[in-house]
C-alpha cells in the first residue's frame, strides 16, 4: 500500500495504512477490526454516519427540492397578536395565510376532546394576526380548503350572533 492510501479508521478513528488479510479483506493495524470485507461477489466497506454525510452539492440539491420547506412556513407564528372574534370581524376583509388543529381544554357532549382552529391571518391594512376558534362553519371551510390543496383563504366577512355576550353561531363569507 503506498502513502496516499492512508485513511481514517472507522473503529478507532486513527489514521492508518490498511493491511490485507489472506483473503484481500483490508484491516486496521492498530485495532485489527476489518475496514473494507469481501463476501463472494460483494463489496462491504465500513464507515462512521459522519463519513458518509452528503456533499454540499447534494444537500443544496435537496433544499431546493420542492418537498423540502423551511420549518418557519409550518405552523403559525404564535408570537402574532390573537384577537377576538370581534376584532377579526371589524378587520375584514382578512386572508387566512396558513393554519393549525390544536387540543382544546374542552370535551364536547359525548366526551370527546374538541378542537379548535388557530389562524394566521393578514387584514386589507398588512397587520398580521391570529384568530381562534372551534365554530362548526368556519372549521368545516378550513376542512374543505384542506381537502381541495388551498392555502390561502379570503374572507370577506365575518358574521356572528350574539347570545349572553358571547358570540355564537359564527359564520365566514
Amino acid at each position: 500500500m503506498t502513502e496516499e492510501e492512508k485513511r481514517r479508521c472507522p473503529w478507532c478513528r486513527k489514521l492508518v495504512t490498511p493491511v490485507k488479510d489472506e483473503e484481500g479483506d483490508l484491516l486496521c493495524p492498530e485495532c485489527k477490526n476489518y475496514i473494507v470485507l469481501k463476501s463472494g461477489d460483494h463489496t462491504v466497506e465500513v464507515r462512521r454516519p459522519e463519513d458518509v454525510a452528503a456533499t454540499p452539492q447534494e444537500e443544496a440539491a435537496e433544499l431546493e427540492s420542492e418537498d423540502v420547506i423551511p420549518a418557519s412556513e409550518l405552523g403559525i407564528d404564535d408570537t402574532l397578536e390573537v384577537v377576538s372574534v370581534e376584532e377579526a370581524s371589524a378587520r375584514c376583509p382578512i386572508i387566512i395565510e396558513r393554519w393549525e388543529w390544536r387540543q382544546s381544554q374542552f370535551r364536547d357532549e359525548e366526551g370527546r376532546q374538541r378542537e379548535y382552529a388557530s389562524m394566521e391571518c393578514v387584514d386589507k391594512e398588512g397587520r398580521r394576526f391570529v384568530w381562534n376558534t372551534s365554530a362548526w362553519q368556519p372549521c368545516r371551510k378550513l376542512r374543505v380548503a384542506e381537502k381541495e390543496g388551498k392555502k390561502r383563504i379570503l374572507v370577506r366577512k365575518i358574521e356572528y350572533d350574539m347570545r349572553g355576550g358571547r358570540p355564537v353561531n359564527i359564520r365566514i363569507r
